[in-house]
C-alpha cells in the first residue's frame, strides 16, 4: 500500500486574513526615532543628574557650568556643576552632571 505524505495546512489567525493584500505593519514605523515625527525637541530629565535631548541640532556653548544646545525651535540652556556631554549624535545628546536649572528660549 502506498503511503501518503502528510501535509500541514497553515492557519492564519483571526484578524490577519488580508484577502491577498499585504498587511500594513505599524511596527516598522515605530522603529523610527521620535524626532522624525516631531518638529520640536524632547527632553527627558533623570533626576538632576542626566538629561536626554532628542532633536538636538548642535552645541552653542559648552563649559562645565553651562551647556546651550540648539533644537529646531528652541535653545536649551543647562546650568549646574560638573556638566558634560556624554553622548552626541546628529539628532540627540546626553547631558550629565549636577543640573541646577534648565531654561528654554
Amino acid at each position: 500500500m502506498a503511503q501518503r505524505k502528510k501535509t500541514r495546512k497553515q492557519t492564519v489567525p483571526a484578524g490577519r486574513q488580508t484577502g491577498g493584500k499585504r498587511p500594513f505593519l505599524l511596527t516598522k514605523s515605530l522603529e523610527e526615532p521620535a524626532t522624525a515625527f516631531l518638529s520640536q525637541a524632547r527632553v527627558e530629565l533623570l533626576g538632576n543628574r542626566q538629561a536626554v535631548v532628542d532633536g538636538c541640532k548642535g552645541i552653542i556653548e559648552y563649559s562645565d557650568s553651562c551647556i546651550r544646545l540648539s533644537t529646531p525651535r528652541l535653545i536649551l540652556k543647562f546650568t549646574g556643576t560638573g556638566l558634560e556631554i556624554r553622548a552626541l549624535t546628529d539628532s540627540s545628546a546626553i547631558v550629565e552632571g549636577t543640573i541646577l536649572s534648565l531654561e528654554y528660549s
